[in-house]
């Protein structure tokens, strides 16, 4: 959840990998396996943006 929220609020994976003192790759695979234990997308992917789902918006304000 930490990652999560941290990539959020950075806009980034690489931004809160860094603040995390993680690599981009461990900031990735610890999002899909909270996606993957929530059931559920949290974030839009693209190469260039990021954007919250429904269900990530909602996850997050809990957070």
């Amino acid at each position: 959840m930490r990652t999560f929220v941290a990539i959020v609020e950075m806009g980034s994976f690489v931004a809160a990998a860094k603040a995390l003192g993680l690599t981009r790759s461990a900031a990735g695979k610890a999002l899909s396996r909270l996606e993957t234990h929530l059931g559920t997308r949290l974030l839009h992917r693209s190469t260039r943006t990021l954007s919250l789902t429904t269900d990530g918006q909602f996850f997050y304000e809990r957070c």
